[in-house]
């Protein structure tokens, strides 16, 4: 995997979120703009997370959540699928080679879509390899469905009988992010404006920043600017 120049963030007078969230979008885009390919693009990609991560653990950031891989994104060729989950397994064993703290993925997938077995396993040994470590919490969000999130803690919940002292639902115990900060501020890149399903109930007052740059070309300083923004935010949460 080649290493890519970053520049580190600067942190001075910026508000450090608790936890920051990527949609990391555009590797197919900058692999055809570079003239290589998808598998390039994917793994150009793949270095990209490996250092936005170590820039925001150098923050004192808690928890960073990177968005890699929609349930839907299994639905694409068999061929496309075997190369993004090759890429995908090898990132989740860097990760757990790396001095992070727990991986959590976040995924919903159902029997509709084949997940190759190498990935499967791969996510079941970072999940079990980090889970009683401390430090950052890494989120990789691989088959991840917002939607289901939520209909999925709902039932939960609802099973559960999950009620607060007005009798409503309390639902973010099941969610899959249960017991992490909400995202204080999602990242999006490729010049994209949606969350494309990306912690839809988590997200209701993180700042959204959207990165004209394709992913593999996001950097330090690409966060420091979004950093930046989210600290000129006025947020009020209503009152």
């Amino acid at each position: 995997m080649q290493t890519l120049p970053v520049t580190a963030p600067a942190v001075d007078r910026l508000d450090v979120p608790r936890h920051i969230g990527f949609i990391a979008d555009g590797n197919r885009r900058w692999a055809a703009t570079h003239g290589t390919t998808v598998e390039q693009g994917f793994r150009q990609g793949a270095a990209v997370v490996h250092q936005v991560l170590e820039h925001c653990r150098a923050l004192g950031v808690e928890t960073a959540s990177v968005f890699l891989m929609s349930d839907r994104n299994f639905g694409r060729s068999e061929a496309e699928v075997e190369i993004l989950a090759d890429v995908l397994a090898d990132l989740l064993d860097i990760q757990v080679a790396a001095p992070t703290g727990p991986i959590r993925v976040l995924s919903q997938l159902s029997g509709n879509y084949a997940v190759p077995a190498r990935l499967l396993a791969a996510i079941e040994r970072a999940e079990r390899v980090t889970a009683g470590r401390q430090g950052m919490t890494v989120c990789l969000g691989i088959g991840y469905d917002g939607r289901s999130d939520i209909r999925q803690a709902v039932e939960d919940a609802h099973r559960a009988g999950a009620l607060d002292e007005r009798w409503e639902l309390r639902v973010e115990p099941y969610l899959s992010t249960a017991g992490l900060p909400d995202p204080d501020l999602i990242i999006r890149t490729s010049g994209e404006r949606r969350l494309s399903g990306f912690l839809l109930y988590q997200a209701a007052d993180a700042t959204l920043h959207f990165d004209d740059r394709c992913w593999p070309d996001y950097d330090g300083q690409a966060l420091g600017e979004a950093l930046a923004a989210h600290t000129a935010q006025r947020r009020t949460f209503g009152l």
